[in-house]
């Protein structure tokens, strides 16, 4: 046999294989890879948002002190690092937060990994908010889990939710994006925060709160979180400094910590000790980031304005959708029963993307929804966007164009 010869038979993969599924956002942008489009699709930060200058000082200053940077660190993380997170959940929880309680990951999709190894077994139930940021979905899924979806944001499905774990055995995990979620810009109250904490403590599951864009409220502040003792908290640092940095974090209760720093340390070894280094320099100098934040929530609240403002005034004023506070979507309902999917095709021939909605549900998803992103797409092309939008849903209805 040479190195050339096929093999007789290829080896079966994993059944969790059969459970993998198409990043939703990585087709559409795919779908728009090469064409002259508006972006309406990819939730990214703003590049006018990265600090740059900052970032190039800072490195060059830890670089200068030696090879000390670029050698392994812990596992776990940059023990400063993991300090300040620490002290800042402390501030937002009202309530001490110690320092081993946190683990820095590769951004909050590692983190969502580590959780579902250390706590699903195939067949456990995972609830999520209906609809759900598609990429925990996708981890939920890869892990075997059952998810059910439930509208958390309201009395009635806390009451269902309520419910279910009153019978459900197998329930793990309820998780939720309570500030500005993607895909629909919509907060938990405090109210509904503190129902699920006491519903996840009762019953046995850990609460994940999936927060990345607490930062970035504009026209309010964000509601404390419920700071129950079983939750566990991620953060990152990707939209309020810069994508690259792929620098997550975990604020886990005691009983999880050991067991998943011994998974981070069988996955990676740690994560980049310079770019966690470059980091703490940038958060820990006094008024960086309050000033950062500042001017990036300036420039996404413009961007917002445009989008709803341009949306207000097209489909004839039938397009459904809300108004976010914060964050990056806008989420959305067509009109007269309108399939965003078939949208799309018509969107990409028009010169604008966005992505649909129906796989942001676990079950029965909503054709008609869609998620636009306002973050990284100047205000003026956003409102042309929004008008190549409505050509190509007049396009779709065989209507005449303006």
């Amino acid at each position: 046999m040479t190195f050339t010869d096929a093999p007789s038979r290829l080896p079966a993969l994993a059944s969790r294989t059969d459970q993998l599924a198409d990043s939703a956002v990585g087709a559409v942008l795919r779908l728009t890879d090469g064409h002259d489009v508006i972006a309406l699709a990819a939730g990214s930060p703003a590049p006018e948002t990265y600090c740059h200058q900052e970032f190039a000082d800072v490195t060059t200053r830890l670089l200068s002190q030696g090879g000390l940077p670029l050698r392994y660190g812990d596992a776990s993380g940059l023990p400063e690092l993991r300090s300040w997170i620490a002290a800042r959940e402390s501030a937002e929880l009202g309530r001490p937060v110690d320092v081993g309680q946190v683990l820095l990951t590769h951004g909050s999709q590692q983190g969502l990994d580590l959780l579902c190894k250390a706590l699903l077994d195939p067949g456990d139930v995972v609830f999520v908010d209906r609809p759900s940021y598609v990429g925990a979905l996708q981890v939920f899924r890869l892990f075997q889990a059952r998810v059910v979806d439930l509208p958390l944001g309201s009395d009635e499905g806390l009451d269902r939710l309520e419910a279910a774990l009153s019978v459900e055995e197998r329930a793990k995990i309820i998780y939720a994006v309570p500030t500005f979620a993607n895909p629909t810009g919509a907060t938990l109250d405090t109210a509904h925060r503190r129902r699920l904490a006491a519903l996840a403590q009762r019953y046995g599951c850990v609460l994940v709160e999936d927060d990345p864009y607490r930062d970035l409220g504009y026209d309010t502040v964000a509601p404390r979180p419920a700071a129950a003792a079983s939750a566990v908290r991620m953060g990152t640092f990707s939209k309020v400094l810069f994508p690259a940095a792929r620098l997550g974090h975990l604020v886990v209760p005691p009983f999880l910590s050991d067991v998943l720093m011994k998974f981070k340390q069988a996955a990676d070894l740690g994560n980049s000790l310079l770019m966690q280094q470059v980091v703490h320099e940038l958060v820990q100098e006094p008024g960086f980031l309050a000033t950062r934040l500042e001017r990036s929530r300036h420039l996404y609240r413009k961007r917002r304005d445009a989008l709803v403002s341009a949306l207000a005034g097209s489909f004839e004023g039938a397009l459904e959708f809300e108004v976010p506070h914060g964050g990056f979507f806008v989420w959305a309902r067509l009109p007269g029963g309108a399939d965003a999917t078939e949208l799309l095709a018509a969107a990409v021939e028009e010169g604008v993307s966005f992505v649909p909605g129906t796989d942001f549900y676990a079950t029965e998803p909503d054709p008609a929804t869609l998620r636009l992103s306002f973050s990284c797409t100047r205000a003026e092309d956003i409102v042309e966007g929004v008008a190549r939008l409505e050509r190509a849903w007049r396009t779709l209805r065989k209507e005449p164009r303006s």
